[in-house]
Formats: C-alpha cells, sequence, structure tokens
C-alpha cells in the first residue's frame, strides 16, 4: 500500500485537509507520519504488542513486559550496551522504552534532519535486540525493586488496587510484576518471548515532525526486510472483580480510589464523557476541588479523570486525606457524584471547551505528543486524527447534548456499579 490518507479519516472534506500519512509497510507493520511545518524536531513512537496484558501469567512471567523493556536497550544489532547508548547519544536522541497495558512503547525525539541515524538504531532496538544474559541479574534486581517500592508509595497503591478490582483481567494487572515470575525469568525464555510477541503485525510506528513520509517509509521497508509475523490481539479473559476493598497502612493519610464505567474511545459518546469528567474533578475550578478541598478543606489532593481504551473506559477518582476526615471525604465525594447527574451550567461547559482546545493547541506544538496520539489514535480506533479533526468534534457538542448524556449514562444505574478502594488505618463506610 503507497503512502496515503487512510480512507476512513472522516468526511471527505476532513480527509482532504488531514496532514497524516499512512502506509502499510512492506512487513505488514503500519507507518503514521505527520509532517509538521515550522519545526526542526521529530519524534517517534514505536508500539511493540508486549505490554503486561499479553505476559504469561502468575508466576510464569507477569511483569515480564518490564524485564523486556530495560533489556532490549542493553545492545542491537552491531553494538553492545555501551556502544549503542553512545550512537544514540551522537544522534541527540531523548529516549525512553516503557512497559504499558497492551504494548511497550519506545519513543524518542530528535533533531528531524538526523532521521536517517536514528531510524537504524530503533529497527534494532525492536528487531535485533540482543537482550544479553550478562544484563539478567541487574534488570531482574531493579524490577523487583520498583515492585517492593510499592510499600512506601500508599498513594500509587491505591490507584493499582482500584485498578486491579474495576477492569478485567489480564488489562487489570498492575504493570509491577510478580516477584517469583521475575525469579525464574531465565534468559532463553525471555528471548524466546520476545521473538513470539514483537512481531510487526500488532506493531504501530508513528513519526511526527520535521521529516519526508516518502524517505521514511522507503527508509524503513529496507530495515525491515525479513521481520514477518503476526501477534496475537490480547482480549479480556473474565469479568471485572469490583466491590470495594481495604488494604490497612500505618499512613498519615487515607487514600480512596473510585472507578466507574465509562464508553471506550472508540464509542462517540467518549469525548462527552471526557468533558464530562473534566467538570467534575479535571481542573481546580471543577466540582470536586471547589466542593472537597476549597469548601471543606477535607483534603489537599482531589481529582477525578476519564481513561479510554479501546475496547473499555474508566472514570476514576482520587482524593488523600487524613484518617480523621477520611469517611467525611469519602461522603462528600460520593454526594457530588450523585448531583452530578442533574448537569453542569454554561459556565463549566465554557471552561472546559476552552480547556480541551488550549490541550489541543498545546499538543500541535509537541511533535512527541502528536507522535504519541497518532499510535493512539490507530490503535483505539483504526484511523489518525488531525489536530483539526479533534478541534471541530469539541466545537460540535453542544450544552444540551452534554447535559443529555450526563443525565442518561450517568445516573443510579451508573453509580451502582461503582468500585471504591482505600489504603489507610481504617476501613471506610462505602
Amino acid at each position: 500500500m503507497s503512502l496515503s490518507q487512510h480512507p476512513t479519516a472522516g468526511a471527505s472534506s476532513t480527509a482532504r485537509e488531514n496532514p497524516i500519512r499512512v502506509r502499510i509497510l512492506e512487513c505488514g507493520m503500519p507507518l503514521l507520519v505527520e509532517e509538521m511545518a515550522g519545526v526542526r524536531t521529530a519524534a517517534l513512537s514505536w508500539l511493540m504488542p508486549a505490554g503486561n496484558a499479553s505476559d504469561p501469567d502468575g508466576d510464569r512471567g507477569d511483569g515480564w513486559s518490564s524485564l523486556h523493556a530495560e533489556l532490549c536497550q542493553r545492545g542491537a544489532g552491531g553494538r553492545d550496551s555501551r556502544a549503542f547508548s553512545d550512537a544514540l547519544d551522537r544522534a541527540g536522541v531523548q529516549r525512553a522504552v516503557t512497559p504499558a497495558a497492551v504494548h511497550i512503547v519506545a519513543g524518542g525525539t530528535f533533531i528531524g534532519a538526523r532521521v536517517a541515524e536514528v531510524l537504524p538504531l530503533f529497527a534494532d532496538l525492536v528487531v535485533r535486540p540482543h537482550l544479553p544474559a550478562e544484563a539478567l541479574d541487574a534488570v531482574r534486581s531493579l524490577a523487583i525493586q520498583s515492585l517492593e517500592s510499592l510499600q512506601d508509595d500508599p498513594q500509587h497503591r491505591v490507584s493499582l488496587r482500584l485498578r486491579e478490582r474495576h477492569l478485567p483481567p489480564p488489562f487489570n494487572r498492575s504493570g509491577y510484576g510478580n516477584k517469583a515470575a521475575f525469579e525464574r525469568a531465565d534468559i532463553a525464555a525471555l528471548r524466546e518471548d520476545w521473538m513470539r510477541r514483537v512481531r510487526p503485525e500488532g506493531s504501530i510506528l508513528s513519526i511526527a515532525g520535521a521529516v519526508d513520509a516518502d524517505e521514511v517509509a522507503a527508509t524503513l521497508d529496507r530495515l525491515l526486510a525479513g521481520w514477518h509475523g503476526k501477534a496475537e490481539d490480547v482480549g479480556a479473559t473474565g469479568p471485572s472483580l469490583g466491590g470495594s476493598l481495604h488494604e490497612d497502612d500505618e499512613s498519615n493519610q487515607t487514600h480512596i480510589a473510585i472507578g466507574l464505567h465509562a464508553p471506550s474511545e472508540r464509542e462517540p459518546e467518549s469525548l462527552l464523557c471526557r468533558m464530562a469528567t473534566n467538570v467534575l474533578g479535571g481542573e481546580t475550578s471543577s466540582r470536586l476541588f471547589s466542593e472537597v478541598r476549597e469548601k471543606r478543606g477535607l483534603c489537599y489532593s482531589v481529582n477525578a479523570g476519564y481513561a479510554g481504551g479501546r475496547d473499555r473506559g474508566m472514570v476514576a477518582l482520587y482524593a488523600g486525606s487524613t484518617p480523621e476526615r477520611a469517611q467525611e471525604t469519602l461522603d462528600t465525594m460520593l454526594a457530588e457524584l450523585q448531583r452530578f447527574e442533574h448537569g453542569v451550567d454554561q459556565g463549566e461547559f465554557r471552561r472546559t471547551v476552552i480547556g480541551m482546545k488550549s490541550r489541543l493547541v498545546m499538543q500541535g506544538e509537541s511533535t512527541a505528543a502528536r507522535a504519541a496520539a497518532l499510535g493512539s489514535d490507530w490503535y483505539r480506533l483504526g484511523r489518525c486524527r488531525s489536530l483539526g479533526e479533534l478541534s471541530a468534534e469539541v466545537d460540535a457538542v453542544t450544552l444540551d447534548a452534554l447535559n443529555d448524556w450526563i443525565a442518561h449514562a450517568m445516573g443510579a444505574d451508573w453509580r451502582k456499579a461503582i468500585t471504591v478502594c482505600t489504603v489507610g488505618k481504617s476501613a471506610l463506610k462505602v
């Protein structure tokens, strides 16, 4: 398939204006390129289908994606670990390799004129990593330390407990893995696991900035010759647990996390949910911030956010309070959820529209943000949205449409499916 705008990228007028070009490379991997005028930098985001949701279960390999993310940087192609790192530094690449739920994400930002120097290095990292045996003990130690550090971070731990209970397996995994799985890992099994999962069909490469799409595509077809295969898609293997959970912790704070169901990113209602959640707890002018923190002084930190995935979404609320005021904090949050079904006012609506469009403008000035957004869109939607399309979607929402959706989707039935997790000295009444 030649480089082109994707045929499903909105209406014909939108498609003509869409600056994003898509090609399915000869190896089967989609390449997404947005040429950005007026910038000198470029960024890439390479999604490899080896995230923690596809790790082997339990003691067999939960958390191996974390080991892979570290090991793949310890030498690749014809370079050992030091030489590979030096080559990236000489090319001026600011980079990170991060394990996530579905993918391991290799990202880099660099001067666009150096793209021909950068692409071979990332191709080696993905297709020809050494995964050296001599690095495994150090990488294993880092993974175990990260897992054990959660005991000193109850705020982060409560969000992980919420994920474990509110999302279905295997998407409910924390990403920190399993100590027994780390201890039993051997390099032969890890290499086999990488080769099985990191395949072109299932991977996504997106690039944004000062690059030429045709040149990038031709270079990658040459670099990735011989790489083939299809990764298995990951799906839910059972229902979520839901309900409530308390974890004892002798902390000076009680941490509260609440989860509620939300549309997936693929559903048109996801934008309405994102806007509603912004009003509920996404800004310092939000309902939760005003009522829980400013008026009542119950806690220092309180917020709400929408997290949309390909197949499901979640609205998550968080607050941290003193043990003495934790029950009142939770009660106030639940009361605000109940009050929210009556909708938002004109001022709240205007502020959230302005905030979302401001964030789009800032995203348009960041090549890294655009590269990440392209890959995320392709995985979740099967197409890429330009900034113009995203802005038009926000502009098309009316206050009446938002309030109609809130009344329909964020009422009593929605609140019945709530998940509540707390970490602190004593359990709370839900």
